[in-house]
């Protein structure tokens, strides 16, 4: 009777897997490239002094 849980036991975490495999799959992780969430560094620092405290 123990080998009969022990099976169900597997059986059921190999569906768990695939079920996950599954939704992560459809969900496209992994797949598509992020958002930017700001613009590049050179974008932003091109218009500054380049000694921003130096008086004349």
């Amino acid at each position: 009777m123990t080998t009969v849980w022990i099976v169900l036991a597997l059986v059921s975490a190999a569906w768990l897997v695939a079920r996950l495999v599954v939704a992560l799959r459809r969900d496209g992780l992994g797949s598509s490239t992020p958002p930017a969430s700001h613009a590049d560094w050179s974008d932003m620092t091109s218009g500054l002094p380049s000694h921003p405290y130096r008086s004349a």
